[in-house]
């Protein structure tokens, strides 16, 4: 048994990384879990940016590749902290494979400087307390840091339903102007829009893990927007705006012809809540995402359980539970 670190350019090789990532996630029994498609991992992995560069690891018996994981390194903000995701295929769990690969993520972190390695799953409500899941990442020395719940969206969301939504924003957002757009952000909104997203981990309940702010600057959103444009990703972003400065925002992803959709960010200016902006954003992308894309079924989201008020945005929008999101944190 040894590690190597792959090359993300060696294109045999990626793509059964690739493959065994996919297969973890999405071929053992769990079909709410996410996962890249081939072409948006081996963009992010062969164009790192200013903000983040990914490390990716495999694990292998004799000559054949039976394990994979990779590092998420941010390069701004918070340096002491890697993420890490560890995937073995379904029918080859139960022989230590996984530790392998985490054995050698935990070297390749600290060696970047990092002390705080997070990582996060899904698990059916059902196994909430006794997923081998999270016996497993106990046993390796991860505490249960943050409790998210994965929330998906089926669509699309009837117009009357939107309608009778906006109605009730109508009376608590004057002043506001809701925009959407997608692919890139507009020049004069870049500075505030990078203001309020670099709030957001200070901002989002994050229980016992250690945070700092961001400092995504404008040169960095353009680096974003270059690689979602190379690897075929389009972004909708939708924003209260009120006298030139950024209020509000949220995104979704979609990459391709994917009939589903990811929420990335959403989060509202302190100064500005209670304005129910919140939900207006979320209302817009919803609107734009079915006009351009209107094969997608589905968006995917998760929240802090604690996050009552984004929870309850979402309940109000057709969100229905359907996995526990924890998040393990482990001091390196």
């Amino acid at each position: 048994m040894r590690t190597e670190v792959i090359d993300p350019h060696d294109e045999s090789v990626f793509r059964r990384f690739h493959e065994i990532m996919w297969r973890a996630e999405t071929q053992d029994g769990r079909p709410w879990n996410p996962m890249w498609t081939f072409d948006e991992m081996a963009g992010i992995f062969r164009e790192p940016t200013a903000e983040r560069r990914y490390l990716g690891l495999a694990a292998y018996d004799d000559d054949r590749m039976v394990g994979a994981g990779f590092l998420s390194l941010s390069l701004l903000a918070n340096l002491e902290t890697a993420w890490a995701f560890v995937a073995v295929e379904p029918d080859l769990r139960g022989r230590g494979y996984g530790a392998v690969v985490l054995d050698g993520l935990v070297e390749a972190a600290r060696a970047d400087g990092r002390r705080q390695l997070l990582a996060g799953t899904g698990i059916s409500f059902e196994e909430r307390e006794t997923s081998p899941v999270i016996a497993w990442a106990r046993s390796l020395g991860f505490t249960v840091a943050n409790t998210e719940v994965q929330r998906n969206l089926e669509l699309p969301v009837p117009d009357s339903v939107l309608s009778g939504l906006e109605a009730e924003v109508a009376g608590h957002a004057d002043g506001y102007d809701v925009l959407s757009f997608s692919g890139p952000l507009p020049e004069e909104l870049l500075a505030s829009w990078c203001e309020l997203e670099n709030m957001f981990l200070l901002e989002a309940p994050m229980g016992e893990i250690d945070v700092e702010a961001g400092r995504t600057t404008p040169a960095d959103v353009r680096d974003r927007e270059a690689v979602d444009r190379r690897i075929g990703r389009t972004v909708y972003s939708s924003l209260a705006v009120r006298e030139g400065r950024v209020a509000a925002h949220t995104e979704l992803s979609i990459t391709g012809d994917s009939d589903e959709a990811f929420q990335w960010s959403t989060l509202v200016h302190p100064d500005d809540r209670g304005h129910r902006l919140g939900l207006a954003v979320k209302i817009a992308n919803i609107r734009a995402l079915q006009a351009g894309h209107p094969q997608v079924r589905r968006i995917s989201t998760t929240n802090a359980e604690t996050n009552a008020w984004m929870v309850a945005v979402n309940d109000r929008l057709g969100f229905d539970p359907v996995a526990v999101a924890p998040t393990f944190r482990r001091v390196i």
